[in-house]
């Protein structure tokens, strides 16, 4: 299957804590992945395709949690799920870009 997508992907280990909106089941799951747009989390409980959520991603490196208001189940594998952010309030959209951009320059500084 092809990536489609058009923002970096960032390889973190977070806490993320999950909550259903229709049926509000609540889950705690880790955090895989991060961008500006989404993230992948590895969780216990079985979540729809197209099912609305609710996110507090709990980030590494003592950085402030960041609340994702509404966001949507794009695809789901076994026990991993990727989730699109369709609405996340401005303060925790400057903590989100922030902590993207040092660890993607972290990174990028790294070597191989």
């Amino acid at each position: 299957m092809p990536d489609c997508r058009n923002t970096r992907r960032l390889a973190i280990t977070g806490q993320a804590s999950v909550v259903s909106l229709l049926t509000e089941d609540s889950e705690d799951g880790t955090l895989l992945d991060l961008s500006r747009k989404g993230a992948r989390l590895r969780i216990n409980h079985l979540f729809q395709r197209g099912q609305k959520l609710t996110l507090m991603l709990n980030l590494p490196w003592e950085e402030p949690p960041v609340q994702v208001r509404l966001a949507a189940v794009k695809w789901v594998q076994q026990d991993t799920v990727g989730v699109e952010f369709l609405k996340v309030e401005a303060d925790d959209r400057v903590s989100l870009d922030v902590f993207l951009a040092s660890r993607s320059k972290h990174q990028a500084s790294s070597p191989a």
